[in-house]
């Protein structure tokens, strides 16, 4: 499993709304847990603060939320992102604030995946030596 050596963040617009994309090494779930604590607080003005994570030696362990938007909408994009990447001890964030245009779910489930995509590329990771 590669792992993420930085933080990362990417920005999209879709319809007036803003799409603020980051990811965060971590080393488990409570760690992940912690940075999301982190993240709502910084962005306690945006409407929503949707997170997956990834951790453990083989990315056995994933948590992710929709934190208030349709469910199925924006996490499970974002996680079936992250698990393409086959990526642990990261965490990603995408935080949306409403530009006053009602996305739809396929909508909302595009701009989320789009922007997870958007922070992957930009993303270093590095896999480990096999022995």
């Amino acid at each position: 499993m590669n792992t993420l050596t930085a933080y990362a963040s990417a920005e999209i617009k879709v319809k007036r709304s803003r799409f603020i994309a980051e990811v965060f090494p971590v080393t488990n779930a409570v760690h992940a847990r912690e940075t999301l604590k982190q993240q709502k607080a910084r962005y306690a003005g945006a409407s929503h603060v949707v997170h997956a994570f990834i951790t453990g030696a083989q990315g056995e362990v994933r948590g992710m939320s929709d934190n208030g938007e349709p469910p199925g909408t924006a996490a499970r994009p974002m996680m079936n992102v992250l698990g393409g990447k086959e990526c642990t001890n990261i965490l990603l964030t995408v935080t949306r604030y409403f530009g006053g245009t009602l996305l739809g779910t396929g909508g909302l489930a595009r701009a989320y995946g789009q922007a997870a995509r958007e922070v992957l590329a930009r993303a270093e990771t590095t896999t480990p030596l096999r022995e």
